[in-house]
């Protein structure tokens, strides 16, 4: 019985190393202090997010995204993103690729529309491809990416992401120089440590000068600590409180997904997309038959597409199937025809116009008169005379009228 104890605290305490090394791991990835590990607001959160109903919850959420869960989980890991941000999709839009309005944030990463154009993605009446499950995801990565290169660490890139970039760097700044004072309080009203206090003030009235922003970023991010921003943001107001617990959420999810509690991370999804190429004008219920798949499930997949027809301004556009449909596609897609567009007959438009905005003649018939002799004293087509006048036969009356269109 000894034995047996002694062998299971020793289990115990291997687990508890190993897990202990994971988070470690985590604050590594994202540039943070090991330290922060112990900080008491980081380990509420984290108690908060792993009682038993939360853990429910979350995993009911992925549960139910398992083919969006799939499809982030696979592109982070391509473009060699810390784990953590697997998670962004969970915090902005519980994994649910959504659209809220015209002007509000769309898709499992919540981009904005001006953000969206930064990005290079398409969003007019025809596409939004913030709602395009691997391009959108794609680009987030690329705007991760464009942050950590400017902020050193991941941790302030998904800061970024959340709150604004000028907003991150301006707080880290301010905090930075802050602790510099605390550290060489005879500095404080030097002329080059009060040009970077102004260069701060003016910033956040203007919202401008990104570049005096970063020098000062850069000049005193050596006294840099997360720990102290945390500490005293509520009296200096470095960052919003809710940026805060946005980076202390997505730790404390990590965590718990280091201890193995989110099942449904890796459930499989019911199938694996496939990008495809579509003809421009093709209707997406077409298609859907086409690969003998319900519309409803289609169109789920293809969200980015707002109408019920691809664009026709281009020759093709991207549409996802399940891998598993893609043999049926090939086979089928050319028989698909596209809706064909209204084509106006040019010369029914120029007679009506001529019809319209030419006056006719007016000729009463005489004796001897002919459709062939008026025809060839007005120069007039002797079967257009007759169609103008309605006139099936040759045949006319002396006194008639009869108009002619030159």
């Amino acid at each position: 019985m000894y034995k047996f104890f002694i062998l299971l605290l020793f289990l115990v305490n291997t687990l508890f190393a190993n897990v202990l090394e994971d988070d470690l791991k985590i604050l590594k990835g994202l540039g943070l202090e090991s330290s922060f590990l112990s900080e008491k607001s980081l380990l509420a959160t984290f108690d908060e997010y792993s009682s038993s109903y939360n853990i429910n919850y979350y995993n009911n959420l992925l549960r139910k995204s398992s083919l969006n869960v799939q499809i982030v989980k696979s592109e982070i890991q391509n473009e060699n993103l810390p784990d953590t941000v697997f998670f962004i999709p969970l915090l902005e839009a519980s994994f649910v690729n959504q659209e809220r309005g015209k002007n509000s944030p769309a898709g499992l990463w919540q981009i904005m529309p001006l953000t969206a154009k930064n990005l290079r993605l398409r969003n007019d009446e025809s596409i939004d491809e913030r709602l395009d499950l691997i391009k959108s995801t794609d680009a987030a990565s690329s705007y991760l990416k464009k942050y950590y290169k400017k902020l050193d660490k991941w941790y302030l890139a998904i800061l970024a992401y959340n709150s604004g970039e000028g907003n991150v760097a301006e707080g880290v700044a301010r905090a930075s120089l802050d602790r510099y004072l605390e550290l060489n309080p005879n500095m404080n009203n030097t002329p080059s440590i009060n040009n970077y206090k102004k260069m701060l003030s003016d910033y956040r009235v203007t919202k401008t000068g990104f570049s005096s922003l970063y020098d000062v970023y850069n000049r005193f991010e050596s006294f840099y600590s997360f720990e102290y921003l945390v500490k005293n943001n509520k009296e200096n107001k470095y960052l919003a409180e809710s940026s805060i617990t946005y980076i202390k959420k997505l730790i404390a999810f990590s965590m718990i997904a280091n201890r193995d509690l989110f099942k449904s991370i890796d459930k499989k999804a019911k199938y694996t997309l496939e990008k495809v190429k579509a003809p421009k004008g093709i209707q997406l219920r077409s298609l859907a038959n086409a690969i003998n798949m319900d519309y409803n499930e289609f169109r789920n997949l293809n969200k980015h597409i707002k109408k019920e027809t691809l664009p026709s301004d281009s020759k093709s556009y991207n549409i996802y199937i399940p891998q598993n449909k893609l043999e049926l596609y090939n086979q089928r897609i050319f028989a698909i025809k596209p809706i064909k567009e209204n084509v106006i007959d040019t010369k029914v438009v120029e007679t009506k116009k001529t019809n319209i905005t030419n006056k006719p003649i007016i000729y009463i018939i005489k004796k001897g008169d002919s459709f062939e002799s008026i025809s060839k004293k007005y120069k007039v087509d002797l079967k257009k005379l007759r169609s103008d006048n309605n006139k099936k036969s040759n045949l006319i009356k002396i006194g008639d009228k009869i108009e002619i269109y030159k």
